[in-house]
Order: structure tokens, then sequence, then C-alpha cells
């Protein structure tokens, strides 16, 4: 992924946080998205497999739409913690730059368990 801006703020709403990046770029991600696009190793893989996929979206939708807490993972990413479903996953700031510009966060390829 080409260099990104870095993220200069993260707002918190009820449905969806506000991102404002460096370049002055402003978007917003609905929880649901970024639930559905959870890079850890139990999320990942079913993301793969379209019945799965399907299914993990059927998941996200039932569950409740909440405002998670963001906590901050070295320099490099976001971990966010919700009251239901899963908190595992640690989003790369390129990760959410990818979703705040409805872009393919995983750039077409399988889940691999790593670094990525």
């Amino acid at each position: 992924m080409d260099e990104i801006p870095e993220l200069q703020r993260l707002e918190r709403g009820d449905s969806a946080m506000e991102l404002t990046w460096s370049d002055g770029s402003t978007n917003t991600v609905d929880y649901r998205t970024l639930r559905y696009w959870c890079p850890c190793a139990k999320c990942g893989p079913r993301r793969d497999a379209p019945d799965l996929a399907d299914l993990l979206q059927e998941e996200v939708a039932a569950l409740p739409q909440e405002m998670p807490t963001a906590k901050p993972v070295g320099g490099y990413a976001l971990h966010f913690e919700w009251s239901s479903g899963c908190s595992s996953g640690i989003y790369r700031f390129e990760r959410l730059w990818a979703l705040a510009n409805a872009l393919d966060p995983d750039n077409g390829k399988s889940y691999v368990h790593g670094a990525w």
C-alpha cells in the first residue's frame, strides 16, 4: 500500500467513527463495517469463503449497534473493544485508511496469520 497520511483524530459516534488524517481529509467508518473487517485469526479466514463471509455478515448485522472503546497499539494501530462480539483484532492504520476510503483492506489476499 502507498504511503498513507497520519491519523490525527478519531471521533467516536453512536454508529460510526470519524477519522481525520494529516492531509486534511476526513472519513466516516460505520462500526458494522469495522467489525466485519476484523483482522483477527478468527474473523479473517471467515471472509475468504463466500458462505462463511455471508454468515459473518449476518452475525455482525445481528450484533447491537454500539460504540467501542478505542485503544492505541504502539504507534501503528488501534484496538477496539466491544461489549459483544469479537474484540481480538488489531487494526493497523493502513487498514483503517483502506476501510475509510472504501478499499479492500486485505488487498484481495487470503488471510495469513502473522503481522500484515
